[in-house]
């Protein structure tokens, strides 16, 4: 009896194992695949919430906690509005004055970076352009610049100026959006300990197995 139910002990824990580290290959949060009960891939479902526009069947499924047409959207908040529990407040990074900062930081890096050019080609008469926004402008003083050259500065100095206004007016209209705090997800890799002790009782020899899956 004791051989046979050492050997029970012994399959009995082979095959615990062997079926829990099937299960966390098969479906895991950590696999860069959608797999499980995932929305999108190791995220959604009882993984960790997916960020804005990943894919999502239920709120719970998004970290900002709205789910749009499949897809995870932002939630907005305005000042003096009260904060749901478990969540916090983040600058917003899809709406309007978002769209402006990023397109006023297009703008003025390519305009700045043509006139920073300019300036390190002809130092000694356009330095003016290492100044930003006012530089292209100050350089016209030149007298001996021809046409083409002053019409390329104002329209350097009109791109910075633009580039400039677009930033600065997405920073001061900048919006906020709701965020859920840090969730627990069940679909961790899974912890797989096992123990087998020796035991000596009656005259016999045993083997006892115990551990958590």
């Amino acid at each position: 009896m004791r051989v046979v139910a050492s050997l029970f002990c012994g399959v009995l824990a082979s095959v615990v194992l062997g079926a829990s580290v099937a299960s966390a290959q098969a479906a895991s949060c950590y696999d860069g695949r959608q797999n499980g009960p995932e929305s999108d891939v190791d995220c959604g479902g009882d993984c960790v919430a997916c960020e804005i526009a990943l894919r999502c069947v239920v709120a719970r499924d998004c970290a900002s906690g709205r789910c749009v047409s499949g897809e995870c959207a932002e939630q907005a908040w305005r000042s003096g509005d009260a904060i749901p529990p478990g969540y916090h407040v983040e600058v917003s990074m899809t709406d309007a004055a978002a769209t402006a900062r990023r397109a006023g930081l297009v703008f003025f890096a390519i305009s700045y970076s043509g006139a920073y050019v300019g300036a390190l080609v002809l130092p000694q008469r356009l330095s003016w352009l290492y100044a930003p926004v006012v530089g292209p402008f100050a350089a016209l003083q030149e007298d001996d610049l021809g046409g083409l050259v002053r019409a390329l500065l104002v329209a350097d100095g009109a791109l910075q100026a633009a580039g400039a206004g677009l930033l600065i007016g997405g920073i001061i209209g900048r919006g906020q959006q709701l965020v859920r705090g840090e969730q627990p997800t069940s679909s961790k890799r899974p912890t797989v300990e096992v123990a087998a002790t020796p035991t000596i009782a009656g005259g016999g020899v045993g083997l006892s197995c115990f551990g958590s899956f």
